[in-house]
């Protein structure tokens, strides 16, 4: 009988740690949503739509995306903690947005393509990848 009290307890313990773990991960993934969305006046959530639309995912892996997952830029994970966007410019929210509408004008030898996104949309997709860690 002890012996099962013993057991009942480790597994409520178990259960109330496990809890309190996922209510911490949900409580950190808010937070860097909110912070995305306060660095690039950007909506995370109107993100993945657009990176379906104009094409991101055929060419980049992206965390949290679900469809395609291309191979040939590199995977767009942790953007926040690199140090260069593309390679060449310092990575802030406002050059992140930048590279995303307009990649040819921070260097113009870049193989990514002028997708015709927009300003706005491009702040979206920031605030997601930015969110993602």
């Amino acid at each position: 009988m002890r012996l099962r009290w013993i057991i009942l307890v480790a597994a409520l313990a178990a259960l109330t740690a496990g809890g309190s773990f996922a209510a911490l991960k949900i409580e950190r993934r808010n937070e860097r949503t909110d912070l995305a969305r306060n660095l690039t006046g950007g909506d995370p959530t109107r993100a993945p739509k657009l990176m379906i639309t104009y094409g991101c995912a055929g060419c980049h892996e992206i965390s949290g995306l679900a469809g395609p997952s291309g191979r040939v830029g590199p995977p767009l994970r942790s953007i926040g903690e690199r140090i260069y966007i593309g390679g060449v410019a310092t990575n802030t929210p406002e050059n992140l947005v930048r590279w995303i509408a307009n990649p040819k004008a921070l260097n113009a030898k870049s193989a990514m393509p002028l997708t015709g996104i927009s300003e706005a949309e491009a702040r979206d997709v920031a605030a997601f990848l930015y969110a993602q860690q």
